[in-house]
């Protein structure tokens, strides 16, 4: 009998399943296709989101601490200095002032859960390599949506009731790059260089509004464009074994003389709705049109208040079973947009 659209056999999946009688009930065993289409481009997601590295942790140590829900930080800003002339009456008397800027708002309010039924006692499954084999995938399946959760920070901001809180602005530069091939001579010369002139450009504005940008997160688009540069140009300092080994795969090396951090995520320039449970195209997850963003990593404030992860008891609802669980609750923000932009072009 033909099997239904969409389903595959444990044996077409296990190749070398034995085809005898004693195990020909399980080889008629079908999955939904739908579960491979799912899993696989989760497993697959370049995650650089990494603390005190490309985001910054003192607001998470402070609601963690305080176990608050909300917490109100000032913005990165300057205090003010009074300037005055040495023979001035009372130039060397101290006039407190009032730093300024108003509170920012982050709000925890995002949760990620995975749940995962396993047909074991709970002590079974502790010493089972069942239980080892779903951790490893629901943990990594459980990074990849944070990863992009905390992308949602940095591009759109963290939906607090703060107007303030919209994520990196956008650069003024809003046409879609045309990567061609540097080798070939018509088009090649001029769009070669077309995302390298559009970050120096960012980077200017951000100088000049007091940031230091120190962080370059790209599509692989971008990254395509700045593998076929540093064939003719050497402005991209690659990273060391130590380096790489501490800031993992996707750390591409440096820019500007070593002060811009570059790394690579497929995350940028791709929808990324259906991972996160939403129709294709919504407007926080779908990241299509998104090349790169460029911004000074303490701006970027990320908070996890919660986090639980093992296995508990679910016998009482499925019988004779456990339950593999990750819990986590977050929220973060952009909390000065002069220290951010990120190159979107125009659909």
């Amino acid at each position: 009998m033909a099997l239904p659209m969409g389903t595959i056999t444990l044996s077409q999946v296990f190749q070398n399943w034995a085809m005898d009688s004693t195990q020909a009930g399980m080889n008629a065993l079908t999955v939904d296709a739908g579960v491979v289409d799912i899993l696989e481009p989760i497993l697959f997601k370049d995650k650089v989101m990494q603390p005190s590295i490309t985001y910054a942790t003192d607001v998470h140590n402070l609601m963690v601490d305080a176990r608050f829900a909300v917490a109100f930080i000032r913005k990165l800003d300057k205090i003010k200095v009074t300037v005055t002339t040495a023979t001035a009456d009372g130039a060397f008397r101290v006039v407190p002032t009032q730093a300024n800027g108003d509170f920012l708002e982050i709000k925890c309010n995002d949760v990620l859960k995975v749940g995962e039924v396993l047909p074991m006692p709970v002590d079974a499954a502790r010493v089972s390599g069942q239980y080892a084999d779903r951790l490893a995938v629901a943990a990594e399946s459980y990074d990849e949506c944070r990863e992009i959760m905390y992308m949602s920070y940095l591009i759109g901001g963290g939906n607090s009731n703060d107007p303030t809180d919209t994520g990196a602005p956008a650069s003024p530069n809003t046409n879609r790059t045309a990567f061609a091939n540097p080798l070939d001579p018509t088009t090649g010369a001029v769009n070669a260089n077309e995302v390298y002139n559009s970050i120096v450009a960012d980077r200017k504005i951000l100088i000049k509004q007091g940031a230091r940008p120190d962080t370059l997160l790209i599509s692989p688009d971008t990254e395509e464009s700045f593998l076929q540069r540093i064939g003719n140009r050497t402005y991209i300092t690659s990273p060391s074994e130590t380096e790489r080994a501490a800031l993992g795969a996707m750390y591409q090396g440096t820019l500007f003389a070593g002060t811009v951090r570059v790394f690579s995520t497929n995350v940028l320039g791709d929808d990324n709705s259906a991972l996160m449970g939403a129709t294709a195209g919504t407007a926080r997850w779908d990241y299509t049109n998104v090349e790169y963003i460029l911004y000074d990593h303490r701006t970027l404030s990320i908070v996890n208040i919660s986090y639980f992860m093992g296995v508990i008891e679910y016998g009482q609802i499925v019988h004779n079973s456990s339950l593999l669980s990750i819990f986590t609750i977050t929220g973060g923000r952009v909390r000065n947009t002069q220290r951010a932009i990120a190159k979107k072009f125009a659909p």
